[in-house]
């Protein structure tokens, strides 16, 4: 596999799951929407923990943009509340139509803003930080 940044391997996280909205809104059957929106909960989930325990701490302490991690971290909150509701009725398509329109904003907003300043800030390791990333993510979907 090529070495990819830290922007690239979170940005194929957001592609994932994107297709995965995709199949849950393609489902006709509530056996596999209760499959995939678990499926959904937990790509999510262990991307924002990446993201909260690494990538925005280095973020922050290259660029010092306090504004966009406080804005970022808000979202991942916002996020973790839908997820939650959706544990107990994961079959609710309006509300994993929330939780998408919620994740495509956040991931707007990472690709359009935080990618790019985080790809020319002095100090970030990208291709480090995607080591990091991997690890955790490898770690915690262990234990998933």
């Amino acid at each position: 596999m090529t070495q990819q940044d830290a922007c690239t391997l979170l940005d194929e996280d957001h592609n994932k799951v994107a297709r995965l909205f995709e199949q849950y809104k393609a489902a006709h059957d509530d056996s596999r929407k209760r499959l995939l929106a678990s499926e959904i909960g937990q790509e999510l989930l262990v991307h924002m923990q990446i993201e909260d325990e690494i990538f925005y701490p280095a973020f922050l302490r290259a660029t010092s943009d306090n504004h966009r991690v406080q804005d970022s971290e808000r979202e991942h909150q916002e996020a973790r509340e839908l997820i939650g509701r959706l544990e107990k009725t994961p079959t609710d398509a309006r509300l994993m139509l929330e939780l998408e329109d919620a994740i495509l904003h956040h991931v707007n907003d990472e690709r359009e803003k935080m990618f790019p300043e985080a790809r020319k800030a002095k100090g970030l390791d990208l291709m480090k930080l995607a080591q990091q990333l991997e690890a955790r993510k490898m770690e915690l979907m262990a234990h998933a």
